[in-house]
């Protein structure tokens, strides 16, 4: 299955590649939002790991054009700050999950094999 990680932090990048590898998936990373609505134009994933807060986008106006691209990709936003109606409002959108840094990645485990799509 191919996960598509997109995060501004080229740590946070890094170690989400590092622990969805280890997993056994396919990881293609991303440093900018507006990129993401192209890749999921061209390419087909199992998963969108999508930091709600980068550069040069808004994540939940980047989940919005995503998901009139592919409304049924699953996408969970990641996010290292407790911005409650932002969070809210990426749930409104359609997002799985969010997920908190640091991570917790037994959590993370559990949403990954409970949230992608299988038949990918």
């Amino acid at each position: 299955m191919k996960i598509l990680v997109v995060d501004d932090d080229a740590e946070t990048r890094e170690i989400l590649k590092v622990f969805l590898e280890s997993e056994g998936y396919h990881v293609f990373l991303l440093d900018k939002g507006e990129a993401v609505v192209k890749k999921i134009a061209s390419e087909t994933y199992s998963l969108l790991l999508l930091d709600i807060k980068l550069p040069d986008a808004d994540g939940v106006e980047i989940l919005k054009k995503v998901h009139k691209i592919d409304a049924e990709l699953p996408v969970m936003m990641i996010t290292g700050y407790k911005d409650a109606e932002k969070v809210i409002e990426a749930f409104r959108e359609g997002a799985v999950d969010c997920i908190l840094k640091p991570f917790n990645f037994e959590y993370l485990r559990t949403k990954i094999v409970s949230e992608a799509r299988k038949y990918v």
